[in-house]
């Protein structure tokens, strides 16, 4: 673990111990149920929330520049107009992509906003230790973005996200302390199975492992596909492992969070951050 990373567990122990437990939750690309994806407004509306930490989508320009978009091509999230629409980003230089508008798609009052440079992520991290920021490797070199966090010195602050488990130990060792992060989307039965193969190699590489979580039902409370007892169980042999479980809830209430909080999840994963910290607000308050 990072000297960050076991600060932050000795924080969080400490506050489980006192009944108030401290939360952290990704806002996946800055919370795109509530904000203009992979913006620069979107991390902010992240780190405004108590507990958020931003996630951002790297690709890399014609010219090297590394920025923050999900999708190879600017058509959805963007007023690129045709052919733009349609090109890689790795076909386009950044003097292009600033052209675009990255706001007015998702509402006209964000009009304006730019698809922003991994810099000025960086810009506005600096100086507030206290920011933190998930960095999904799409379209990048591992090396360049590591360079750029040893520039910004940021490396204490930033956390990696990747699809695939044999990237995360990869990263891990050519970066060691590295806080790397996966997941699991699979049905139930496939999520268990994935994570005792992941397992077989002491989740090596990963400092988080998040799940999936669906409901299987709503009423009278919310179900989820993976039963508590195996929740609890997961989050035990994660820590044996210096590892944590983290959760992405597509359903959720006070009651639910309630009830993983109780299992010792403290690290979650949500769409619409405001109204996660609502939840959550509330979910803290019933103990």
């Amino acid at each position: 673990m990072t000297r960050m990373l076991f600060a932050l567990a000795v924080a969080v122990c400490a506050a489980a111990q006192a009944d108030d437990p401290q939360i952290f939750f990704q806002c996946h690309r800055g919370g795109l149920n509530e904000v203009p994806e992979n913006t620069l407004v979107a991390m902010e509306h992240a780190w405004s929330t108590p507990g958020g930490v931003p996630e951002t989508d790297l690709q890399t320009t014609r010219d090297g520049v590394m920025v923050c978009m999900h999708d190879r091509t600017p058509e959805r999230t963007t007023d690129a107009p045709a052919p733009w629409n349609e090109i890689f980003i790795d076909e386009v230089p950044l003097e292009r992509v600033r052209e675009w508008d990255a706001g007015v798609r998702f509402d006209a009052k964000y009009a304006g906003e730019k698809v922003p440079t991994l810099d000025e992520i960086f810009a506005a991290m600096q100086g507030h230790p206290e920011r933190q920021i998930y960095l999904d490797l799409k379209g990048v070199e591992l090396d360049a973005v590591t360079a750029a966090i040893d520039q910004a010195g940021l490396r204490e602050q930033v956390l990696f996200v990747h699809g695939s488990p044999v990237m995360c130990e990869r990263l891990a060792k050519l970066w060691p302390g590295a806080r790397v992060m996966t997941w699991i989307s699979d049905p139930p039965e496939a999520a268990k199975k994935r994570f005792e193969r992941m397992a077989e190699h002491d989740f090596h590489g990963l400092a988080q492992l998040q799940f999936h979580l669906h409901a299987v039902k709503t009423e009278p409370e919310i179900e989820y596909g993976l039963d508590w007892d195996y929740l609890a169980e997961c989050v035990k042999r994660l820590e044996a492992h210096h590892a944590v479980l983290q959760v992405r809830l597509f359903e959720f209430d006070a009651a639910s969070l309630r009830r993983l909080i109780d299992l010792g999840i403290h690290w979650y994963v949500t769409d619409e951050p405001k109204a996660f910290r609502v939840a959550l607000d509330e979910a803290l308050a019933s103990k």
